[in-house]
């Protein structure tokens, strides 16, 4: 993958992506495979390759699992727990189906940081965008319904995928949206009754995008 394509590099230098380049490590994953667990020491940060990797916490008991979020090409892992004070991973990360990711060893990432002020710049301005879009899924998971937050994840895999993105299982879906699969199906439905979704198995299609964006109207 060309760093340049994932968001928190897009700005940099062709000298600082080489350096970013020259340190990381393509590692492959098999569907189901675990990229790392919830509380182990951070040694990396990971950017998407290929494929699709779910983030998610277990309950107390280990039993139930809440979806926090879902990382495809170009998406970074890690970013925020590499800087706490005691760098463990704060959640679990695992293949959602066949998928590359490029490792970059933490203490290497930290001496370009240093190293390299535009990285750091960087490296801020990405995490406060991913701030803004945090208070969004706030926002959304307080004062939307179901089917606006469903047009809303809908639209924003598309922006970032493309036509044909990968939807995840509806239990998923449900954890992403604050809601319960039983909600999903039926919206989806909706949707796809309506022609405003096309669905081949677990792909995506949205003929008209516009239709999708005045429903959130």
């Amino acid at each position: 993958m060309d760093l340049k394509q994932v968001p928190l590099f897009r700005d940099l230098a062709l000298e600082d992506l080489k350096a970013l380049e020259h340190e990381a490590r393509a590692r492959r994953l098999k569907r189901g495979e675990v990229l790392f667990l919830e509380g182990e020491p951070v040694r990396s940060l990971f950017v998407v390759e290929r494929g699709l990797i779910k983030v998610y916490k277990l309950d107390p008991e280990g039993r139930k699992q809440v979806v926090l979020h879902l990382e495809g090409p170009g998406r970074v892992l890690a970013e925020v727990a590499l800087f706490l004070d005691r760098p463990t991973y704060p959640a679990s990360a695992e293949a959602l189906e066949d998928t590359q990711v490029l490792a970059i060893p933490k203490e290497r990432f930290f001496q370009l940081v240093e190293a390299r002020p535009p990285l750091a710049r960087a490296l801020i301005r990405y995490l406060a965008r991913r701030q803004g879009q945090l208070l969004h899924l706030l926002d959304r998971l307080v004062f939307h319904e179901v089917r606006e937050r469903l047009c809303e994840f809908l639209l924003e895999k598309l922006s970032q995928e493309g036509q044909g993105f990968h939807l995840p299982t509806n239990p998923e879906l449900a954890a992403l949206l604050g809601t319960v699969p039983e909600a999903v199906s039926r919206n989806l439905g909706q949707l796809y009754r309506q022609g405003l979704i096309q669905l081949k198995g677990r792909r995506v299609e949205i003929p008209n995008p516009q239709a999708l964006v005045d429903l959130l109207r």
